[in-house]
């Protein structure tokens, strides 16, 4: 009876650390998006809508200041005062997940870029 108890608990043990180390790993509540997914999509989310030909910036214009400034409009955009940065209107063409009717199905691409600059630039 003790070993069958004592095998039980190690059991329920296990799962329960099973479960927490996979909730600990997702980028969105609910979304499941693993890092190394995430990072992928935020860094072509990144090349597609704010650094391309025909972006308003360009691929030489990203850099560890650019990023931070970038990483800086991406966290205050829930904020009811924001900071006013230069980038601020460049966030705008990333779909926020929800809010908007047209970004409602769409992943957070604000938060996958965010996600993508932090781990890129060790910000």
């Amino acid at each position: 009876m003790k070993r069958t108890i004592s095998a039980l608990t190690l059991v329920l043990t296990g799962a329960l650390l099973h479960a927490s180390a996979y909730a600990s790993g997702t980028i969105a509540a609910g979304k499941g998006i693993n890092p190394r997914d995430a990072y992928t999509m935020g860094k072509a989310l990144t090349f597609q809508k704010l650094v391309c030909p025909s972006c308003p910036l360009q691929k030489r214009d990203l850099d560890r200041d650019r990023a931070l400034s970038l990483k800086n409009s991406l966290e205050a955009r829930d904020e009811a005062d924001k900071p006013g940065t230069d980038d601020d209107e460049h966030i705008n063409v990333l779909c926020p997940g929800a809010g908007e009717s047209t970004c409602a199905e769409a992943p957070d691409e604000q938060e996958l870029v965010h996600f993508y600059l932090t781990r890129r630039y060790k910000l």
